[in-house]
């Protein structure tokens, strides 16, 4: 289970990710019929990651937006994740999600950054 907390931290923390946020933009997150865009699909594929380094079952979580980001030709989500489940309100990380502007791409992450240290 160690190699696969590794490889989960490896993937989500790279040096060039975390120096274009701190020249990315914030603003407002794209919605539509009140629906945050890409929202499901971040959830459904970072969920399994965080449950996976958590190393238990049952566990559920909750994403608060944050705020809408731009960076160049990316878009993204500012995202807080709170683990909710036996009546718990916790929060355990914080997510950056990029995605290029471009139709064939969308949700599809560019970079991510994850920090747990909060």
């Amino acid at each position: 289970m160690k190699k696969n907390s590794l490889l989960f931290v490896l993937f989500f923390f790279s040096i060039s990710s975390m120096g274009a946020v701190t020249e990315g933009k914030v603003e407002k997150p794209f919605t539509v019929n009140n629906e945050v865009i890409c929202l499901k699909e971040i959830q459904r594929k970072i969920t399994p990651f965080i449950i996976q380094y958590e190393e238990e079952n049952g566990a559920k979580y909750k994403y608060i937006v944050k705020s809408g980001l731009s960076y160049k030709d990316s878009v993204g989500l500012r995202l807080q994740i709170n683990r909710v489940d036996s009546g718990q309100n916790v929060r355990v990380a914080d997510l950056d999600y990029y995605w290029r502007q471009e139709r064939g791409s969308m949700c599809e992450p560019v970079y991510m950054v994850l920090d747990r240290s909060q």
